[in-house]
């Protein structure tokens, strides 16, 4: 009886909002490579499930890797967090995020709410979360961005949607595919054209590439992603928010057209209200939070304060940095506020949900 096989094996995760697109490409990536194709169906059933999945492969033989097609309900930390934890005897080769550039900048603009189970248990509700985070988060991790029926698209459209992807995923390769649901449209991902299939020999995806926000902030943006399409803004203060002001800036100007069309933004932030506490800064769309990430007494020796105060990412069209930047320095604190300190600015109206817990 032959011996079963119980070394690492490859994986090419495929993620996108349209599941018709995505399980075609899916499907197109493990017949090109040879590869054993797990549905969205299965893998929506949760971690075990694919574990089940995974170790069924592994022990079989000449099974060279598997394509593991995902549900947008999935969030992409989660897919990238069990495929290279040490235990889960697999490699991570490539993760793909299938787009239809005409449904795109309508699902970042997007006000819907998806339930994510958090198990597998018939009976978990789960936590609400909008398609538009999800979206951006599995763009903003792939190495590789499969952009399909853009040549349906006008030349202009497209290079829009296209740098506005350079801008979120500045290290991920784009690879424009025809319609992967037409029988006569399998070119990209599938190789029939020439163009090469995701997930090459010796690459990996182990370690997922710096969102566009990030090296924006890290001053790593790469020159060439620039554009005049969409525009990239870092945004610095040290002095923290006034909470009221910036409530009003957020509900009133920042993301109502005003600055120009705000499509993401992240970064750090501080509340006076809240001395500290670094905050997440996170924006897609419509969609805004501010939550808490660190306690400045919870930082050991070695770490480093995420911000001293205000260090955050713009990415939009038609951006007036001016009038952003005049903006938010007006939502900050003034000399006077400043200098009467933190007794007082616990006195401020302070809109934003309570923090209940803070994490590292």
């Amino acid at each position: 009886m032959p011996e079963s096989n119980d070394a690492d094996i490859d994986v090419i995760a495929v993620t996108g909002a349209c599941a018709q697109e995505r399980g075609s490409c899916a499907r197109s990536i493990a017949e090109a490579r040879g590869f054993v194709f797990v549905p969205a169906e299965q893998t929506g059933q949760g971690l075990e499930a694919v574990d089940r999945a995974v170790n069924l492969m592994r022990k079989a033989i000449r099974v060279p890797g598997v394509v593991l097609e995902y549900p947008l309900e999935v969030p992409v930390m989660e897919i990238v967090g069990s495929l290279t934890a040490p235990e889960a005897g697999t490699t991570l080769i490539d993760l793909v995020c299938v787009l239809d550039v005409g449904c795109m900048l309508a699902d970042l603009d997007s006000e819907e709410f998806i339930r994510v189970p958090l198990t597998s248990d018939a009976n978990d509700r789960g936590v609400i979360t909008s398609r538009a985070e999800l979206l951006v988060a599995q763009i903003e991790f792939a190495s590789t961005i499969a952009v399909v029926n853009g040549r349906s698209l006008q030349p202009k459209v497209l290079e829009r949607a296209t740098s506005l992807l350079s801008h979120l995923a500045p290290s991920a390769e784009q690879r424009l595919v025809a319609n992967p649901c037409s029988r006569h449209g399998r070119d990209g991902l599938g190789g029939r054209d020439g163009l090469e299939v995701p997930g090459r020999t010796g690459r990996t995806a182990q370690r997922p590439p710096d969102a566009g926000w990030v090296a924006i902030l890290n001053q790593e943006f790469p020159p060439q992603r620039q554009s005049c399409v969409v525009e990239a803004i870092r945004y610095e203060q040290y002095r923290p928010f006034h909470p009221g002001r910036l409530h009003h800036a957020l509900q009133a100007c920042l993301f109502q057209g005003h600055c120009g069309h705000i499509l993401r933004s992240a970064g750090f932030a501080r509340l006076a209200t809240r001395p500290h506490i670094t905050a997440q800064w996170d924006q897609v769309g419509r969609i805004f939070t501010l939550s808490p990430l660190a306690l400045d007494d919870s930082l050991g020796a070695e770490d480093e304060f995420l911000a001293f105060g205000q260090d955050l990412a713009f990415i939009g069209t038609g951006l007036d940095e001016l009038r952003l930047r005049q903006v938010l320095d007006e939502a900050a604190l003034s000399d006077a506020e400043l200098e009467a300190g933190p007794m007082e600015w616990a006195g401020f109206p302070d809109q934003f949900p309570a923090w209940s817990t803070t994490a590292r």
